[in-house]
């Protein structure tokens, strides 16, 4: 093995322990502070790291936010294809088990001005992921029909999990992803 690539590898297990100190400082102050009075100061803080190592990896606090999200949906499709038989568009089940789970974080981040903000950012990081899925299972739609299949599933998924969250999560996890299995199948028809 190379020393590049050694390098490269230690870099990528650098960067994910910074995400994830990252991710869960994020979880745990955001109910308590508020997201839009959280300070990055205060969020490198109780993650551990240097502002210079967070302004590496985002320009802000609203791109950390949106880049977030964008790995975690990655992360759990990721972990679903692994699954067999798995053939969904977006890894509904294992992100709206996840925003259960947080619960806390999650009503507080859907009072934030920064959940308003970064609704448009978060389905752009949805649309790829739909359209590869789209790709991979369904191969025989037309190119221009999946992107924009691809477009309308990431905004009812997007749209969905607004919902859920401005709602209070009164509806179970297994609902949501429910709702848009269902959607999803329909139209994939």
């Amino acid at each position: 093995m190379s020393k590049n690539s050694q390098l490269g590898r230690g870099i990528d297990k650098r960067t994910q322990r910074t995400r994830m100190a990252l991710a869960d400082a994020l979880i745990e102050l955001g109910p308590k502070i508020g997201l839009d009075a959280l300070e990055i100061r205060t969020l490198t803080n109780a993650a551990g790291i240097g502002r210079s190592t967070f302004y590496a990896h985002y320009a802000d606090k609203d791109d950390f936010l949106v880049t977030s999200y964008g790995n975690m949906v990655a992360m759990f499709d990721e972990a679903a294809r692994t699954k067999p038989g798995y053939c969904g568009v977006l890894p509904s089940h294992g992100v709206f088990s996840h925003v259960e789970h947080s619960r806390d974080f999650a009503l507080s981040l859907a009072k934030s001005e920064q959940f308003a903000r970064a609704q448009a950012a978060r389905e752009a990081k949805l649309h790829p992921i739909a359209e590869a899925n789209l790709a991979r299972f369904y191969p025989l739609i037309e190119p221009a029909h999946r992107r924009e299949l691809s477009v309308f599933l990431s905004g009812a998924f997007s749209g969905l999990m607004h919902w859920w969250m401005d709602t209070g999560l009164r509806q179970s996890a297994s609902h949501m992803h429910e709702l848009f299995d269902t959607l999803s199948q329909r139209v994939l028809k």
